[in-house]
Parts: C-alpha cells; structure tokens; sequence
C-alpha cells in the first residue's frame, strides 16, 4: 500500500516537473535526442509496425479495446475489475484532454503522418496506452494464473502499451517529453487506482479470490475469443482511414 501511494506521488512529481519545462518554455533535450535514436532505425518496416502501433491508441480502437476487456473482465466473474478498466480509461481521457487546453504546447512541424489538430501536450494515444496497459497488468500479477503466465503476459501487455506512446514520436506527431509525461501522468492514475483499493479495501479489483459465476462455460469462452477478434478487426479497418504519408 505505502508503495503504490509513493509510486502515484512519485510519478506525479515527474510528470509536473515535464509540464514546467514545456510551460516555460525552454527545449528539452531528450526530445531531441530521443527523435534522433528513432530516425536512426527508420526504415519501411519499422514505419509499418508504428503504424499499427499508434492505432492501439486511437480513440476508435481504444474503445473497442477497453469494453473488450471489462467484457471479458465481466463474464468471468469480475464485473468490478470491469467497472474499474472503464472508469480509468475514461478518466484518462478527460485528464489528457484538459492538459491539452491548459497547455496547448504546438505539434512538431515534420511528421510521417497527417498532424492531427489538437495540442501536442500530453499525448493521448501514450495516456491510453499506459493506463489501460497498467490496469491489466496488475490485474493479471494479483490473479491466480502460474506464475509464467503472469510474468510474461505483464511484459507483453506493458511492452504494447509503452510501443503506442513510443509510436507516436516515431511517427513525427509529438515530443518525446509529451509521451514521457503521458506515461507519468497515467502510471500516477493507475497507482492512485492501486492505493485506494489497498487503503480501503472496498473495490474487488486486486482481490485474486473472485471467482468466475457457476454455470455453462462455452459462451464465456466465445466471448473471450470474440473480444480480441473484435479489437484486430478495428485495428485492420482503422488502418485504412488514415493512410501514411
């Protein structure tokens, strides 16, 4: 409990300590030469899987994704879990957007795709990415899956949710400094998620002895395979809106 609320205070002081350097504002220079680190591996390839990176990110897809995974959450017995992925999602969502207004840092001038024309500060697709990324993954760690499956599907989930923020200075459509402070801001809200359920116990959340509800098991199985098809086949029609330069 004394770590998760030192986590959400520690990450928060990280992310206000970004937001006065842009404030300011004077250059930061990870921006530059994180921009530099990516340009250095930029290739057709490499674009291509950014590409569909970023699209984990995108408002469409992230939608998708998130009822996605409360549903999954809810048919095997974890309606709170599911209630508590939405909520910070949603939450998220309405912090990125009124940093935004009360920043409104411009975007980079050179991008591989089309600018999008809201602030550059912070970025929402890097928000999305680590909160819906921190809540899985620490629902997964509390769970009662073995040990391996634990430990390696948290990596892949949170290697995913890192990849969208990491796409997005790739791809030209933000600063390093605005994923960076994405990332702090939305481990803050996962950890202040984390704290309260710890603090006071009211929320099932991280309690591992949720049981699944007696009863027929194929159509929670048929949902649990639905769910993700139905994620990759938004991803796959979202990829075509908005094309590369």
């Amino acid at each position: 409990m004394t770590i998760a609320w030192l986590c959400a205070g520690l990450f928060f002081l990280g992310f206000l300590s970004i937001a006065e350097e842009v404030v300011e504002p004077f250059a930061v220079a990870m921006d530059t030469a994180a921009s530099a680190m990516l340009f250095a591996i930029t290739g057709p390839a490499m674009t291509r899987v950014m590409w569909m990176a970023t699209l984990l990110g995108d408002a469409r897809v992230a939608i998708v994704a998130t009822l996605a995974a409360a549903l999954v959450l809810a048919v095997w017995g974890h309606p709170r879990r599911a209630g508590s992925v939405i909520i910070l999602m949603s939450v998220g969502t309405a912090l990125s957007e009124g940093v935004k207004y009360l920043i409104e840092r411009p975007r980079p001038f050179a991008s591989l795709i089309a600018i999008p024309g809201s602030a550059s500060f912070p970025s929402g697709h890097a928000m999305a990415g680590i909160v819906l990324a921190g809540t899985l993954t620490l629902m997964l760690i509390v769970s009662r899956a073995p040990r391996i499956t634990r430990v390696a599907g948290s990596l892949v989930i949170l290697a995913v949710g890192l990849l969208v923020g990491v796409s997005r200075v790739y791809l030209g459509v933000h600063y390093f400094s605005d994923v960076l402070a994405s990332w702090c801001l939305g481990a803050t809200l996962v950890g202040l998620w984390a704290a309260a359920v710890l603090t006071w116990g009211r929320a099932v959340p991280l309690d591992p002895d949720v049981r699944p509800p007696s009863g027929s098991m194929w159509w929670r199985w048929a949902l649990t395979v639905v769910a993700p098809v139905a994620v990759i086949a938004m991803l796959i029609a979202d990829a075509g809106i908005t094309p590369l330069r």
